[in-house]
């Protein structure tokens, strides 16, 4: 009996202990963008090159665009990555949120793997014609020049000292190899047609003079032909005509 009283009470003091508290939900950390992944890299080396484009850019890429944007005698921040890729900014927005990102003065450049299109800004003291020599280097060179050649045409258009001229005086874009591709396959396919219609042309000039020559000649045999019939009917007639004379007279 005292066994069961035992148990009764041991039973109401665990119903009457309080509960455990739950555990408190875990934390999940925020997702890091490509923005911040981008920044990231900018901290610790300024010119930031992806890997994700090996065809787009030559084995040397970062070296010479750090050899390039050392000359400009200024910090200067380059990302070269897929811009459509990144949370869908385009270069334009991307420059503004790295900079608020990294904080330090400079100039920003982000471009495009494979293109000569880069949008670049100044902040902190603006002695540099970035703009001028942003618009005359995407305008000076083809679209497929690439990020490596873009940098560098705008690093050399900043050193020459005249980045507005060259922006004002720019002339039509170059063809890109594309397009250049594009209109010698144009070309060759063109002189290609050309050429078959020439031989189509001679071939049925040529066939329509082998048969013109041959009715000439089934014209002329068939008019020789008929020419020996009549002959060998005026023969047969004048024979038949001479034995018919020589009866006459035997008679």
């Amino acid at each position: 009996m005292w066994r069961g009283w035992s148990v009764l009470v041991i039973g109401v003091l665990l119903a009457c202990l309080p509960a455990p508290a739950a555990a408190d939900p875990v934390e999940r950390a925020k997702p890091v963008s490509r923005v911040d992944r981008i920044a990231a890299e900018l901290r610790r080396d300024p010119v930031y090159v992806t890997d994700h484009a090996p065809r787009a850019l030559p084995a040397d890429a970062a070296d010479r665009i750090r050899k390039a944007v050392a000359r400009l005698g200024v910090p200067a921040y380059v990302a070269v990555t897929p811009t459509m890729l990144v949370d869908r900014y385009s270069s334009e927005d991307l420059v503004p949120l790295l900079h608020d990102s990294l904080g330090r003065p400079g100039v920003y450049i982000v471009a495009d793997p494979g293109s000569a299109l880069f949008s670049a800004v100044q902040y902190g003291n603006a002695t540099l014609p970035v703009k001028d020599a942003m618009f005359a280097a995407t305008s000076e060179l083809p679209i497929d020049a690439g990020a490596v050649a873009a940098i560098e045409r705008f690093v050399e258009i900043i050193l020459s000292g005249h980045a507005a001229e060259r922006r004002e005086n720019a002339g039509p874009r170059p063809k890109s190899k594309v397009r250049i591709e594009l209109e010698a396959r144009d070309r060759s396919e063109r002189e290609a047609s050309r050429k078959e219609w020439t031989a189509f042309a001679a071939g049925t000039a040529l066939s329509a003079v082998a048969v013109l020559l041959l009715a000439l000649w089934l014209r002329r045999r068939s008019a020789t032909r008929a020419a020996r019939a009549r002959a060998a009917r005026l023969e047969l007639a004048r024979t038949k005509n001479a034995r018919a004379r020589k009866r006459v007279k035997r008679r």
